[in-house]
């Protein structure tokens, strides 16, 4: 793992940080006092030293006070910490993930990203918050302790860096095996995460399906796998701990041994001898700690190297381009435009297209022809193979992308409805849309009418993905999304697909006067909808022709 690359996380931190490490520092200091503290207290029992006795009784008090307070303020600040860290972190992955293009999405699985935007990125909060900073107490610690150690008796000191090499050697093999597994604990709980996700977004036609049981046994191999993956975890953790325990115990009985020779031999007083094996007690715990702490090493390592492979793929470019557009008339040229998916064959093949300010053109054409990506390439939601695409004369490349965008309003095949009210998903089109801006909306969309059948009307909520609403209800309220953000450039993908015939008259007959000042691009094949249109085309195995002028 690269310490400057996940410092960079924690540097908004760094005093804060800092101050947690101070404080534990000065726990460790104090907490190095104790065993020589509790040492001569015992040896002032055993030597009946009264008077002393009761002032080392008064400091050792005072140290194990001060030790407590200290640990009180430290987790306050490192859990403070912590929890604004994780947030940082997460606001960060958000914002980068929104920046980049589509096909960084399509070709991961959801569940992978929200894997790492939850409990990934708070395993990486609590190690830089909490592990990172307790390494220097911990090497206090233990070089405190050798040190007074080697005061008190020099040769039975120098048998604590013999246990050196076999700490070593039981956390790099164990140690070795933990990187791998964690990294696949990593992976199968995404999986998990991404599984449950898809399978709530499906759970209608899984009920349609009757496919309750084998989603069910779907799954629950996946948490088997998961569970026997922190099953593997579990066991070497609990191998790790007790072992390096035995090997700590197994010293202090040795130290012991030798510790009553030298008292018995006249070189260690009864204070001396009970200060140091104080001392060597005092040692198991930040060594046995070096055994956890190796651990959340290997398993941070995981998280980081995932989480830089997020952050260094590219944003979209072009929001920094300087190219303005305050309100476009609505001219669209297209120019040789060539497209491929990656990894599939060419989508576009050289197209050619005019589209004066304020024509309603329609494309049509069979499934996979071409026509969603053509709309997508004019968001600029995908970069061209060849060609380009000009708006008002100007190459959408060089143009700011929210500018670009802000001109285009969108009405999707599938409405896209977030859990909220009508008003608020209406108003997404257009942030701070008055009441009566909405409410036109509503009305040109042939939204009205149901809208006002609602419980709370505007103000019902609709669900996630707005399940409580029918598909045609979805869709004009996606319609009327678009209509408030009023747009130069609008298309419809789609938009009436799920009308019935009645409807879409009414929505055509609605929409003809709102439409005349815009430049419409119709995706369709429903008759009704293509009346509106003054040039009809067929796009076809990438290839777009011109089928007729109607003059309309």
């Amino acid at each position: 793992m690269q310490l400057r690359n996940l410092l960079t996380y924690a540097a908004p931190y760094r005093w804060h940080l800092t101050l947690v490490a101070v404080l534990m520092l000065a726990s460790s200091a104090v907490t190095l006092a104790v065993p020589w503290l509790a040492g001569q207290m015992l040896g002032g029992i055993i030597s009946d030293q009264g008077q002393a006795f009761g002032a080392l009784v008064g400091w050792l008090l005072l140290a194990l006070v001060l030790i407590t307070l200290l640990k009180i303020i430290v987790a306050n600040l490192s859990g403070s910490i912590s929890a604004r860290l994780l947030a940082d972190l997460r606001q960060r992955i958000y914002d980068h993930l929104q920046s980049l293009p589509l096909g960084f999405h399509q070709a991961h699985r959801q569940g992978d990203t929200l894997a790492l935007m939850t409990y990934e990125v708070a395993r990486l909060s609590s190690f830089l918050s909490g592990t990172l900073v307790s390494i220097p107490p911990l090497l206090l610690t233990v070089l405190g302790a050798c040190i007074l150690m080697l005061r008190i008796d020099p040769l039975l000191a120098l048998l604590v860096p013999l246990l050196i090499p076999a700490f070593y050697l039981i956390m790099k093999i164990i140690g070795r095996r933990l990187r791998g597994l964690a990294q696949q604990l990593q992976q199968a709980e995404a999986e998990v995460v991404g599984l449950a996700e898809e399978n709530l977004e499906m759970l209608p036609a899984l009920k349609s399906f009757t496919r309750e049981a084998e989603e069910s046994a779907r799954y629950r191999t996946h948490i088997d796998h998961a569970m026997q993956l922190a099953l593997k975890e579990t066991r070497i953790y609990a191998i790790m701990e007790p072992l390096i325990g035995l090997v700590s115990a197994a010293a202090a009985v040795l130290l012991l041994f030798f510790a009553g020779k030298s008292v018995h031999a006249g070189n260690l007083s009864p204070a001396e001898l009970f200060s140091f094996l104080f001392y060597a007690a005092l040692l198991t715990q930040p060594v046995g700690s070096l055994a956890n702490l190796y651990g959340q090493i290997q398993t941070t390592r995981g998280t980081l190297a995932r989480l830089q492979s997020v952050l260094r793929e590219q944003p979209e470019t072009g929001y920094s381009a300087t190219g303005r557009l305050e309100r476009a008339q609505g001219k669209i040229r297209v120019e040789g435009l060539r497209f491929a998916y990656p990894g599939r064959d060419t989508t576009l093949h050289g197209i050619n297209l005019l589209i004066r300010p304020g024509e309603t053109v329609a494309l049509t054409g069979p499934n996979g022809a071409g026509k969603s990506t053509l709309i997508a390439l004019l968001l600029r939601l995908y970069e061209p193979g060849a060609g380009r695409i000009l708006l008002d004369g100007q190459d959408i490349a060089d143009l700011n992308l929210q500018d670009l965008r802000r001109q285009i309003g969108v009405v999707p095949q599938r409405a896209l409805l977030f859990n909220g009210s009508v008003r608020a998903n209406i108003a997404y089109g257009l942030p701070g849309a008055s009441d009566a801006q909405i409410e036109k909306a509503a009305r040109l969309a042939q939204a009205w009418d149901f809208i006002l059948t609602l419980p709370q009307g505007f103000d019902t909520e609709i669900g996630d993905h707005g399940v409580r609403l029918s598909g045609g209800q979805r869709q004009r309220i996606a319609l009327a999304r678009a209509f408030v953000k009023d747009p130069p450039i609008l298309v419809l993908d789609e938009a009436t697909s799920m009308y019935d015939l009645e409807g879409e008259s009414a929505f055509v007959e609605a929409c003809a006067d709102s439409l005349q000042d815009r430049t419409v691009i119709l995706i369709t094949h429903r008759p009704a909808s293509l009346a509106l249109a003054q040039r009809i085309f067929r796009v076809e195995n990438g290839v777009l022709t011109e089928l007729q002028e109607t003059h309309s």
